[in-house]
């Protein structure tokens, strides 16, 4: 596995397309990374990906977990990254840098949803987006429980996360219209199962994973050396 991280050229034509569009940034980076959605030995280990563009003159960064170093020749073409515009490591040494207790600087873009019953027995309900930030949130202790972390409680008596960005983000697809809810969680985060981080780490958090949503990256906190 490999992390990378892009640098995208926003003054390209064809990656103020791709940064418009996230059925197209999901094309490029599944045909940067292998162009199938299966690998060769038959698993359907599908990259994660997250758009980050803060605004402020900063460059759009790419981040990909892949099992492959991402093609540059795709990425210069469509997103005009530059041989020293694309970065990349092993994955693994970090992973099995973890320990229980460790604390770290998270990020993590997500789509948090719910199931609405249908209200007739046998009849599966529909998903749909979480749009209050209270249930996001709570949609977040859930998920961080299940992968193995949580987030500390700081001197206010609140979890150590934050909601930076909650929006709906719209795009096309087979011809029809999609829209999901879009939410960026920043804070600090505990861990207390490594091995259920480490798989949420390659396989993603939630659901539209294809899209842009569930990768979570970590950063050292100042101070911790692990």
């Amino acid at each position: 596995m490999y992390f990378s991280r892009v640098m995208i050229n926003p003054h390209l034509w064809n990656a103020r397309r791709a940064l418009a569009s996230l059925e197209r940034l999901h094309a490029i980076v599944a045909r940067a990374t292998s162009g199938a959605q299966q690998d060769i030995d038959g698993s359907d280990e599908r990259p994660l990906w997250r758009l980050d563009q803060s605004g402020g003159g900063k460059v759009p960064r790419l981040y990909i977990v892949s099992r492959r170093v991402p093609d540059l020749g795709v990425l210069m073409e469509q997103l005009g990254t530059g041989p020293q515009e694309l970065a990349f490591t092993e994955y693994e040494p970090f992973l099995d840098r973890l320990r229980r207790g460790q604390e770290w600087g998270f990020r993590c873009r997500a789509n948090p949803t719910k199931s609405i019953g249908s209200g007739r027995s046998g009849v599966r309900g529909r998903r749909t987006g979480i749009v209050r930030r209270d249930e996001q949130l709570d949609w977040f202790f859930d998920q961080a429980r299940r992968n193995g972390f949580h987030m500390p409680i700081n001197r206010m008596e609140a979890p150590e996360v934050l909601i930076k960005e909650s929006t709906l983000v719209s795009f096309k697809r087979h011809g029809g219209n999609v829209t999901l809810s879009s939410v960026v969680f920043d804070g600090v985060l505990a861990i207390d199962d490594p091995d259920a981080l480490k798989e949420a780490m390659i396989t993603g958090i939630g659901r539209g994973k294809g899209y842009g949503f569930g990768l979570l990256t970590l950063v050292p906190l100042v101070g911790k050396s692990y």
